[in-house]
């Protein structure tokens, strides 16, 4: 039940970041479009630049979902599958530990910056959303690296 409620939101938030990187795309075809034929689209940098934010922190926990990092695994694959579950266990513990405190204190972060009204330079929106943005990433990768701790831990307790 939580493993598919994780997934379906993990898939929600790759969608997000699919339409971000979309975006960004037709931004900068229009901006090269634009400054040919008249003048560049006030701001790009800036949208790219907050684009970008919103694609990187809501694909990674699909991403660790479908463990699509990168994992160099040669040397704990020749040791026995009970080993390779404890290396496993000790990584998630690990990550979900690095990932609490990402979404934690990028909340705080965040938190701080709209109590202070910080905005961007050019366009002069707020920033604090894009930091909740990457809070939110890093709890539902939190949700997921939990998940696979558990099956690591089931994993281990059977061989």
């Amino acid at each position: 039940m939580i493993e598919r409620l994780i997934l379906t939101l993990s898939l929600w938030l790759d969608w997000v970041a699919r339409g971000a990187m979309t975006a960004i795309l037709l931004l900068s075809i229009a901006n090269i479009v634009s400054a040919a034929l008249w003048a560049p689209i006030f701001g790009t940098y800036e949208l790219v630049g907050f684009l970008t934010v919103v694609t990187l922190s809501c694909a990674i926990a699909y991403c660790t979902v479908n463990d699509g990092h990168v994992a160099v695994d040669a040397l704990v694959q020749r040791f026995s599958p009970r080993t390779q579950a404890i290396f496993d266990i000790v990584a998630a513990i690990l990550s979900v530990g690095v990932f609490v405190i990402l979404c934690w204190q990028t909340a705080m972060y965040a938190t701080n910056m709209w109590e202070k009204g910080e905005l961007s330079g050019t366009l002069m929106w707020p920033f604090y959303p894009l930091v909740y943005c990457i809070s939110f990433g890093c709890f539902v990768t939190s949700l997921a690296l939990l998940v696979k701790l558990g099956k690591a831990v089931v994993r281990a307790a059977k061989k």
